[in-house]
């Protein structure tokens, strides 16, 4: 009887945390958001001639300074390749051991 109250003690307050925890997080976003009755959005994003865009971020309008046309595709640069290199060798071995395991259950 005393395990079955701790158990459903503990269930509860989880529970009640949960509870909290989504209500902390939805007046957050209504604080950065505003309001959901507003049909005001976050942001708007239109095209301008010659490949500039302007967008509009929470009321403010912002105009890009160079067009986007006219950046360059680089490719990977040593960091991201190493990242991702250091990525593969990773899930490799998580895969290997898990078979290891496996086979060994």
């Amino acid at each position: 009887m005393k395990l079955a109250a701790k158990f459903f003690l503990l269930v509860g307050v989880l529970f009640a945390g949960v509870l909290c925890g989504i209500n902390l997080a939805e007046k957050g976003i209504q604080r950065i958001e505003g309001a959901s009755d507003q049909p005001l959005k976050g942001f708007y994003v239109k095209k301008v001639e010659d490949g500039r865009f302007e967008v509009e971020v929470l009321g403010k309008q912002i105009i890009s300074e160079q067009s986007f046309s006219d950046v360059k595709a680089t490719g990977e640069n040593w960091v991201s390749q190493l990242g991702n290199k250091m990525r593969n060798w990773v899930v490799a071995i998580t895969r290997n051991m898990m078979e290891w395991i496996m086979d060994k259950l």
